[in-house]
């Protein structure tokens, strides 16, 4: 099998497996029975900036496998799929604050299609980048830039800005002190 069909094989898996462990992430808080160091990993309440790391460790989860088996491939393997991180973030984002503007709260249906979309752009987007050329030290800033957003979403969790943001639409409260 070439390069690109490989490529391509495991950016279609990667859309169902991401979306997949997206689902399974969201709960893993709770199954842990509120677990604080699981909680830098995974959503500890319901508001917006918690459910972006569903984004972030399902695709380095995904990625762990995928590098094994085409990372050697690709010139940007890392630095691809830290943009696609932010693409999975920023559609959830986007999604949710647009169709907040219509409706009086938040709609399940369409937030987990926010969360599929990220997914799809994301793996869209990477499947494209993967094929092009770029400069090893991409990869480096990639390495970089995906520690750097592990950091702000584990922070963020146990000192989230009090902003609306990050407050949970269950409790009102912020972060982990949603859960005490």
């Amino acid at each position: 099998m070439n390069a690109v069909n490989k490529i391509r094989r495991w950016s279609i898996a990667g859309f169902f497996v991401i979306s997949t462990l997206g689902g399974l992430y969201h709960y893993v808080f709770d199954w842990a029975n509120h677990n604080y160091l699981i909680g830098a990993f995974v959503p500890v309440n319901e508001s917006v900036w918690e459910h972006f790391k569903l984004g972030l460790w399902t695709v380095i989860t995904f990625s762990v496998f995928e590098y094994v088996a085409v990372g050697k491939m690709v010139s940007n393997f890392f630095f691809t799929k830290a943009i696609g991180v932010w693409i999975i973030t920023f559609t959830i984002l986007f999604v949710y604050y647009f169709y907040t503007m219509f409706t009086e709260g938040n709609v399940l249906v369409l937030d987990i299609g926010s969360y599929v979309m990220g997914v799809l752009l994301c793996q869209v987007y990477c499947y494209k980048m993967f094929q092009k050329e770029h400069h090893p030290r991409m990869n480096r800033l990639g390495i970089i830039l995906l520690i750097i957003t592990c950091l702000l979403f584990a922070i963020c969790t146990y000192r989230p800005p009090h902003m609306e943001i990050f407050r949970d639409k269950n409790t009102g409260k912020f972060g982990t002190e949603s859960n005490k």
